[in-house]
């Protein structure tokens, strides 16, 4: 037994030296090269790596707002009943349209007061003529043929008075007692407060209808305390909206307000925009994007380049259809649709910018 033991030990080594466990395999940071077909190669875009100009992208919640230098708010003129209205809200409407009618004690009053201005004016005339030719004759002295002149002039300057008066009311339209209302300028009613049978008072400070053109609108964006550095008076804006999240209006930033809100402590800044087709409506919901340079620069290519895979970044570097190399990249950043990269590729190779993803997974398959 003393001859076995040592045998055994020396079999049992012999069969551990060959049990070999094999080496997990190594992960392939860069997969191998693939031929791409003709079909599939019609389907992609090349964009070349290029140096650009590091800048930091701020995005501000906003809304679209009217512009207040084109907003025309109407307000009633004299007290009284409405008698029509004809226009509804969100109508389209011209400079000096009805917008309403209404029945007025006030424009009856001052219709008579203006009768009475007239007949006034007709009688002092008559009474400086008499008085003229008794002047002329030697029967009334200068001091009443002055006076009967000077009741002429007060009666002018009445009915001119009146006259004025008409033409802010509008009354040369309508019958006795009847105001009109009409729309100060072109475009669309915005708001409307009253409907038919409405009793207004004189004294009353409610407009009845905000009128407004919207060729051009507001987008009034939030900006935190921290990053108002950020936000200067002239920086560009792009502005979308999630009804038209392809069709980017662009303006720049004009400080709206000079203070915070002391609620929200935020500053309120306003990007005026033209509005094409008048497809920004007041009160919706946009983002503004704010960029500012860095005086940096870095390689970048286009965000739609980059292929995202167990937290890691490709690219797709095309060297000719039988070469296309996957590359790991490190981002550093994304603005206006490009990424910055931390190296990986040089600059002027090209990268596949559609359908990146595709090609991908048919050469890494």
């Amino acid at each position: 037994m003393r001859y076995l033991f040592p045998g055994l030990l020396l079999a049992a080594s012999l069969a551990a030296c060959s049990e070999h466990t094999p080496d997990a395999p190594t992960a392939t940071t860069e997969p191998a090269t693939s031929v791409v077909s003709d079909s599939l190669l019609a389907r992609i875009t090349l964009d070349t790596v290029q140096q650009r100009p590091v800048i930091n992208e701020l995005k501000l919640t906003a809304k679209i707002a009217y512009d207040e230098s084109r907003v025309n708010k109407v307000f009633p003129l004299v007290g009284g009943i409405v008698t029509k209205v004809n226009v509804t809200l969100g109508q389209y409407v011209k400079a000096g349209q009805v917008l309403a009618e209404i029945e007025s004690t006030d424009i009856a009053n001052f219709r008579s007061e203006s009768t009475t201005a007239t007949v006034e004016l007709a009688k002092t005339r008559q009474e400086l003529a008499s008085t003229k030719e008794l002047y002329e004759d030697g029967l009334a002295s200068a001091r009443e043929y002055q006076l009967a002149q000077q009741e002429v002039r007060r009666a002018q300057a009445e009915v001119q008075k009146n006259r004025q008066i008409g033409a802010i009311y509008g009354t040369q339209q309508g019958g006795a007692a009847r105001y009109l209302v009409k729309a100060p300028a072109a475009g669309f009613v915005v708001e409307k407060t009253v409907n038919p049978r409405t009793q207004l008072r004189s004294d009353n400070d409610q407009t009845m209808f905000v009128i407004s053109d919207l060729n051009t609108v507001w987008a009034l964006a939030s900006v935190y305390e921290d990053d108002i550095a950020r936000v200067r008076p002239g920086t560009p804006a792009v502005v979308k909206t999630l009804a038209y999240p392809d069709e980017p209006a662009e303006g720049k930033i004009d400080p709206a307000f000079s203070a915070l809100d002391p609620d929200s402590r935020v500053l309120t800044v306003r990007v005026p925009l033209q509005n094409p087709g008048n497809k920004l409506k007041p009160e919706m919901f946009a983002t503004v994007t704010v960029a500012s340079p860095t005086g940096a620069s870095k390689l970048s290519v286009p965000t739609s380049a980059l292929v995202f895979e167990r937290s890691r970044s490709y690219v797709l570097v095309f060297k000719d259809r039988n070469n296309i190399e996957t590359r790991n990249v490190e981002t550093a950043g994304t603005a206006g649709g490009h990424t910055y990269l931390n190296g990986g590729v040089e600059p002027g190779e090209r990268v596949v910018s559609r359908n990146a993803l595709l090609l991908y997974h048919t050469l890494n398959q």
